[in-house]
């Protein structure tokens, strides 16, 4: 018998736990994370006694592809919709979940990262009701807990209304919750919290008192103001609310559409491999020229500002840093910050620190009029150190409903997600 034979084969689950621990904390990749706990079930043991800290997002695109981040790779979303033909594509997003409208206005969230985990949510209701009126749009998702959805709709002013997966209708009304238009919403302490247009943070307190299981409604039982803008100082749209490390942020976007004319401090600008290619010059009479800019140009004007809420004193207190060792994704659907650490062996931008990653919005202009066209879709980093916006991705799509958007890996799971990603 050769001495190979001789040699007692071991398995994979004799590995040391701290030795697979310590393996597991260096794999990057999300979708790698799955497949090393579907190894045995000792390595799923120790992928779960070391929870890793939020994961990089992935940047889903309407054609069913995302961008994953740090592997900088487009692949094909591990959706399985054969059960749901009715769904031709992503509306939106909310943390871990892409959200499709049915044909019938209801809507079905399917998470990427779980094969088998999906909620229904009815169709929004129309105010006043009207047999066959059209719903409100969908403007914000978040899905407080398994058993609560909270969903703004409608513009100007807007509507807050809550859920529960499964049930038959949306339910809320509240006064001081009427005449305000809702430019973000995240659940934070236990609480949601939204931001309006004025810049004002509002506490919104749900009583779930009914038993959830029961089909008890949730109901508003509180509003109270945090932070209170003076008509005078009153800030523009689009703002994005993120929690970092325990703290509000409200992040104000400026470009050429909340700003007037061009960046021209002269502590700050913005990058661009070519800056005047892009810009267009149209006589508007015999005298004066109006810039109008394209859609990178646009991108790559961009400037942020991020304010922390200061609740002792009722206000926003303006931050110039968001922490080396922290990056937000912001975005019309979805926005979070996220912790990294710097890693030498990728050197690459979106492993460094107090950066900012947004996309565009909704309502970009260049967008108008072309859903069904192809058009360039941009990811821009700012930095708000250098205060400068620099090109992160550029990639044809056609903008079907929505540009992108982010979806954000459920901390610390390393488990149930499609082997197919």
């Amino acid at each position: 018998m050769s001495p190979t034979e001789d040699a007692p084969r071991r398995s994979w689950s004799e590995l040391s736990t701290d030795l697979a621990g310590e393996i597991f904390g260096r794999i990057l990749c999300h979708a790698d994370r799955v497949r090393f706990g579907a190894v045995c079930r000792q390595w799923r043991i120790s992928a779960r006694r070391n929870p890793l800290p939020r994961q990089f997002p992935w940047l889903a695109l309407p054609n069913r592809t995302f961008y994953s981040l740090p592997n900088s790779a487009f692949r094909r979303l591990p959706l399985h919709l054969h059960r749901h033909r009715q769904l031709p594509h992503a509306q939106s997003s909310c943390g871990e979940w892409l959200v499709f409208q049915h044909h019938d206005g209801a809507y079905t969230l399917v998470s990427p990262f779980s094969t088998a985990t999906t909620m229904v949510l009815p169709r929004m209701p129309t105010d006043p009701p009207v047999t066959h009126d059209t719903p409100p749009p969908l403007q914000k998702l978040v899905v407080c807990s398994p058993t609560l959805v909270a969903a703004v709709v409608g513009t100007r002013p807007s509507q807050l209304l809550l859920c529960r997966p499964g049930s038959a209708s949306w339910s809320c009304r509240h006064d001081r919750l009427q005449a305000l238009e809702i430019q973000d919403m995240v659940s934070y302490q236990g609480k949601l919290h939204a931001l309006v247009n004025s810049g004002d943070l509002l506490s919104i307190s749900i009583s779930e008192d009914d038993d959830s299981h029961a089909g008890g409604e949730p109901t508003v039982s509180s509003v109270d103001c945090l932070v209170r803008i003076s008509p005078g100082r009153r800030t523009e749209p689009p703002l994005y609310l993120v929690e970092s490390e325990g703290a509000l942020l409200m992040v104000r976007k400026e470009n050429h559409s909340t700003r007037e004319g061009s960046y021209s401090d002269d502590d700050e600008s913005y990058s661009s491999s070519d800056e005047q290619s892009n810009v267009i010059l149209n006589p508007d009479d015999d005298d004066s020229y109006v810039p109008l800019y394209s859609a990178e140009q646009i991108e790559l004007q961009t400037k942020f500002e991020v304010f922390a809420a200061d609740m002792a004193g009722s206000r926003w207190r303006k931050v110039r840093s968001v922490g080396g060792d922290r990056v937000l994704f912001v975005g019309h659907w979805c926005s979070r910050s996220v912790h990294v650490v710097p890693d030498v062996h990728q050197g690459k931008a979106h492993n460094i620190g107090d950066r900012i990653f947004f996309l565009q919005d909704r309502g970009a202009d260049g967008y108008g009029g072309q859903q069904w066209r192809t058009v360039e879709f941009f990811c821009t980093i700012y930095d708000m150190r250098e205060r400068r916006s620099q090109l992160f991705l550029k990639t044809p799509l056609r903008p079907v409903g929505s540009l992108g958007t982010w979806l954000f890996p459920p901390s610390g799971r390393a488990a149930g997600m499609s082997e197919h990603c």
